[in-house]
């Protein structure tokens, strides 16, 4: 079923769901919940090109458009220590700065003639390039993303103008309350790892142009690239296409170093930074689970019902709707490459910051000790089961998933076992997973504020360790 058929049968089944009713006599409450959706995924043709470029390709002629997307591992996980901030100068001059035959200002000029992008990027764990314009134009589009991948130039003045940027986020950074309760947290639940690791004015200071050449050439080959080309064109055309884009890059040995396991940090203590505000911004929790893990459906259910659910969850029902307590409140338990998060975070009103935070600590000793309701459970269950389907309103959606799947380790059936594996948890395995994933006696605590605005002190809530994030601000922009 294509997109705009699949939308026209949602939205019919929604007509049907409420004909009869009078949406403006009905308050939201009393509507009727829609059917949970049930959705069989495409699946991308995969191949591999003579090189070893390992490609997902979906045919999709309803417009005349294609489009790119290319993963590598690689990222701001793996820069040395004193060179943080490299791997996103790296995967932006790789764009900016050009190739030596299509310098970044030529090549401005050029796509936006074509009405194409061309686009490259790091975050913490992948690279990232991607591409998209009109079919008649492909060809080139493509010839110019491959020279992108194969050979950026990396020239001085745009590796300047791109750490200055940097200097300037690095600047910016601590303005916001909430902002500085969310770097706090990660950085105690991290410390000194890959995985708390910022960028400073000194470790900007000490990349160079061959540091950017160096770690392009670590992790920029044949074998690393997963490729998802979606569009009018048929598999041959872009296998051909391909091959011929990619003819010169030869494929080497390579190997993504594993990086040190984490360890628990959070020992409850309370991290208390002051700030002059009305509000307490608060995180709290500890560290969650590795990704790719057997608890994930039943971890994203219990999520769903604990703080992840939007008003339906009891976080925003108890806190925000019951007691006006804040205007928004989430929480959970996160997976990642080693371990994720659980963490609850939010803006509290100053005056009864104590009294939320007691409430946040009831919800999870609630959700250890009784089963949720049948009713929360279903609710939860459907809303997962409706979002998933709308996760894939696109064939790039689509193959995008499926490489990234790929590249996580997920096992190829994974998306087709999906809506089975939430259909089957339980009320007794929400609260397993919230004894297993929740340790109320490990949480670390971090409020941004003024005490003396609060309830009560901190101190009946832990022990208090005062933290003065101007100064860590100030010593990140020590040159």
């Amino acid at each position: 079923m294509n997109s705009h058929r699949f939308f026209r049968a949602v939205l019919a089944a929604s007509v049907m769901c409420f004909s009869g009713q009078s949406w403006a006599q009905r308050h939201p409450r009393e509507l009727a919940e829609p059917p949970a959706l049930s959705f069989k995924t495409p699946r991308p043709v995969e191949f591999r090109l003579a090189n070893g470029v390992h490609v997902f390709y979906l045919e999709d002629r309803e417009l005349p458009l294609i489009s790119l997307r290319g993963m590598l591992r690689g990222g701001d996980l793996y820069e040395p220590e004193d060179k943080a901030g490299l791997a996103s100068l790296t995967g932006r001059v790789m764009r900016t700065g050009g190739t030596p035959t299509l310098p970044g200002d030529k090549l401005d000029e050029e796509l936006e003639f074509l009405a194409a992008s061309v686009e490259t990027s790091m975050g913490d764990e992948y690279a990232v390039v991607s591409a998209n314009c009109l079919k008649k134009d492909f060809k080139r589009v493509l010839e110019i993303f491959a020279d992108v991948v194969m050979h950026p130039e990396f020239p001085q003045a745009k590796i300047d103008l791109a750490r200055n940027q940097d200097k300037e986020r690095i600047r910016r950074r601590w303005d916001q309350p909430a902002a500085v309760s969310s770097l706090l947290f990660t950085e105690r639940m991290f410390g000194e790892t890959a995985y708390g690791r910022r960028a400073t004015f000194k470790s900007l200071n000490n990349i160079n142009r061959e540091d950017l050449v160096s770690f392009h050439q670590r992790f920029f080959a044949p074998g690393n690239l997963y490729l998802a080309v979606v569009g009018d064109l048929s598999q041959s055309e872009a296998r051909t296409m391909l091959e011929a884009a990619f003819r010169e890059w030869q494929g080497k040995d390579m190997t993504i170093p594993e990086l040190p396991p984490l360890t628990e940090k959070a020992d409850g203590t309370v991290y208390y930074a002051f700030r002059d505000t009305p509000q307490a911004n608060v995180a709290l929790g500890h560290l969650g689970v590795r990704r790719n893990n057997p608890d994930e459906q039943k971890l994203e259910v219990m999520n769903r019902i604990f703080g992840g659910g939007g008003f339906t969850a009891r976080l925003m029902k108890e806190i925000r709707s019951n007691r006006g307590l804040t205007y928004g409140i989430y929480g959970g338990v996160s997976s990642g490459k080693d371990r994720g998060v659980f963490r609850v975070a939010s803006q509290l009103k100053a005056d009864r910051c104590g009294e939320a935070l007691s409430v946040v600590k009831n919800i999870i000793q609630d959700l250890q000790t009784a089963p949720a309701s049948e009713q929360e459970l279903d609710l939860a269950k459907k809303g997962l089961v409706n979002s998933f389907v709308f996760q894939f309103q696109s064939k790039e959606q689509v193959a995008a998933r499926f490489m990234r799947l790929r590249l996580d380790g997920y096992p190829d059936d994974y998306l087709d076992r999906y809506i089975d594996k939430i259909s089957k948890v339980t009320a007794a395995d929400v609260q397993e997973m919230a004894k297993k994933h929740m340790d109320l006696g490990k949480m670390i605590l971090v409020v941004v504020g003024d005490e003396k605005k609060f309830d009560q002190p901190l101190s009946k809530l832990g022990k208090v360790q005062a933290i003065d994030y101007k100064q860590i601000s100030q010593a990140e922009q020590k040159e």
